[in-house]
Order: structure tokens, then sequence, then C-alpha cells
């Protein structure tokens, strides 16, 4: 072959890749102008959510190949990020996934308190290799969330990022999903100021408890060892197991605990700062019918006074000046084998723990 026509090849070889290079810019210059949804398929696949999300986790994903627009928003003040992959043909749910960055408080707060609610209809998981935060998958298509709390330089703003599917997915698919939080995690700390060194992608996998896991293999440090001294000798077949979401920062720490078939779920929670007072609020109604509210302005561990009967006992103190209420409870549809005097002990045991560990005030308990 002579030099010519070699010296051709290159020259056409060039012009393509310069060419695939302004298609790449100009669809990420477009998504950036609009902030809005751009249709073609072929702009999500080269870019979904502009860089967010990584290609080779979604490809592994069930109904990847019917994503065909994305919409993009981003805050004004730059704390904020957030991507829907949609499957426009799709009849009832066309949003496929959605992935959320934000370093806004009331984001954050609201994103953790979400993330944490556990019910019966839930089951979950821990992120593998100890990364901070949840992975929650409903029942009968409820979809499958991933929320990863990372500390950032200011650490009065952390980055949450949350990824939510609307559609329910097998296990096998939990690995590239959190895959996919990390890598959104990474790109979002960078474009979002976080300052949180770079998280490698998890390797291990992702192991479920369906069922909760076994009190009796609890790490000593969990908030909720702490509590299985004092629960009923009525286990439910197999023993105690519990649901676990105590992050060591955040608005809300919970452990459930399911005892029966059915709704029945006993829970011991702590929530803080102004979740705490709107969980109370509530619980009791507005109006304080119950005689427990104070609506004088007093100190707030001053305006509530703890209670406990046959199904709910609460704690409270303050954390820093700001108000922290934790309870336990039962939410039952059989016979109740958790008494008062055992929903007394679960929650001072839960508080007086929590409030060592948080630096908090000495909890006043029932």
């Amino acid at each position: 072959m002579g030099r010519a026509r070699v010296r051709e090849l290159w020259r056409g070889a060039g012009r393509r890749w310069i060419a695939l290079g302004v298609l790449l810019t100009l669809l990420a210059a477009l998504q950036s102008a609009t902030g809005g949804t751009v249709p073609p398929a072929r702009a999500v696949h080269l870019l979904p959510c502009e860089g967010l999300l990584p290609r080779a986790e979604l490809r592994t994903l069930a109904g990847w190949p019917e994503v065909d627009a994305q919409c993009v928003a981003r805050d004004p003040g730059r704390n904020r990020l957030t991507c829907t992959l949609l499957r426009t043909g799709a009849l009832h749910d066309p949003q496929w996934l959605t992935v959320t960055a934000s370093r806004r408080a009331d984001d954050v707060d609201g994103g953790l308190l979400d993330a944490a609610r556990w019910s019966d209809a839930l089951s979950g998981a821990a992120p593998p290799e100890g990364l901070p935060g949840f992975l929650i998958q409903g029942s009968h298509g409820d979809g499958t969330r991933v929320a990863l709390l990372l500390p950032c330089t200011d650490p009065d703003a952390p980055l949450l990022v949350t990824l939510r599917t609307s559609v329910s997915r097998g296990t096998d698919e939990d690995q590239p999903l959190v895959r996919a939080a990390v890598a959104a995690a990474n790109t979002a700390s960078s474009r979002l100021g976080c300052g949180h060194a770079p998280v490698p992608p998890p390797q291990d996998p992702v192991r479920r408890q369906v069922a909760g896991m076994p009190v009796a293999v609890l790490n000593g440090a969990s908030p909720c060892a702490v509590i299985v001294p004092d629960l009923p000798e009525d286990a439910p077949q197999g023993g105690w197991r519990v649901h676990e979401a105590a992050p060591d920062s955040g608005p809300y720490a919970s452990c459930a605990l399911p005892f029966h078939e059915g709704n029945s779920m006993l829970t011991v929670s702590g929530a803080y700062g102004p979740w705490a007072e709107l969980a109370m609020a509530q619980s009791v109604g507005p109006d304080g019918m119950d005689g427990t509210r104070d609506p004088s302005a007093r100190p707030l561990s001053e305006r509530w006074r703890p209670r406990a009967d046959g199904y709910s006992a609460t704690a409270l103190t303050t954390c820093d000046g700001a108000f922290a209420l934790f309870r336990a409870e039962v939410a039952s549809s059989s016979d109740n084998p958790v008494g008062e005097e055992t929903l007394t002990a679960l929650v001072t045991a839960f508080a007086t723990d929590q409030a060592e560990r948080r630096g908090c005030e000495p909890p006043v308990t029932p």
C-alpha cells in the first residue's frame, strides 16, 4: 500500500474521530443548554445523565435498551443535580431510573429519612465494603433504592446520592445498581465541590438479609445491639431478626424487628432536629390532646414529656441544642407480645446509647 494511500486513511480516520468528538460535544452542550429532556435515544446512550451514570453498569440492567430520553435538572446554587432516564413509549410509568445528588440540607435530611423508613413490605441490605448508605427493595413493584451519604470537606454539607428504579428488579441487579450509585457519587462529588476522595467501585456482592439479620450476630458496635437484652422472650419462630438503618450521622436511626406474619413490626427509632418534633407532633396531634405537649416558648426538650403505654414509649433529649426524639412502638395485626414495661426498657436503652454516640444530653425517659 502506497504512502499516499496510508496518509489518506489516517486523514479519514482522524476526520471520523473529530466528527464523533464534535457530536459528543454538541450533545453535551444541547443537554446543558436545555436543562431538560433530550429525546434522541443516541444521546441517552452516549451520555447518560451527562456522564453522571456509567453506561457499562446501565447496560447490564433489564430495560436499558428501552430507554430513549433523559431529563436533567440543576439547582442554580450548584448544590443539586437530578436526572431521570425515560422510556417514552411505556404506557404506565415512563420513568426507568432517577439519580439525585444533593448537598442541600433539606434534601439530605428528607432523603435519609425516606431511605431509612422500614416496613414489612421492604427488604434491605447494607452496601458492600462498608459503603455509607442503604440498599432497599420494595415488594409488589415498588422498585429499588440505593442511598449513599458521603462526607465532604464542609462537614455541615455532606453529599447524598440516591438512585431509584421505578420497577422491581432481581437481586442479581443489585451489584450494578450499587456500582452505578458509586460512580454517580464520585462524579457528583467533583461537580458539587464536595471534595470527597473517589470511592472505588465495590467488588464484593451484595448480601441481602430479606428476613433481617439474626440478633445473635449483630456487631457489638451496632446501635441495635443495645436493645437485645430487653427483647421479649416470646420471640418469633427462628428468633428475633433486625433490619438496621442507623447511620453515624443524619436525621434518623432505626431498628425494625418483624415478629409475626402480616404487618406486625416492633420498631425502635431516633429522630433528630426538625424531623424529631415533626414526628412527635404527628404522634400526638397538633393540639396535644393527650396533654403531653406544652406550646410555650420553653426549650424544645421541655415542650414534650416522655410517655409509655402498651403500644409505644418515647424518650427525648437535645443534641447541640436541637430536639431529639426516641420511640419504641408496635404495629401489629395480631396479638402483641410487647408490653409497656418492655417498650420502656427498649426505648431507654436505645436513647441512652444514641445520646452517647452523638454527644447529646442524657435522655429523659418514661
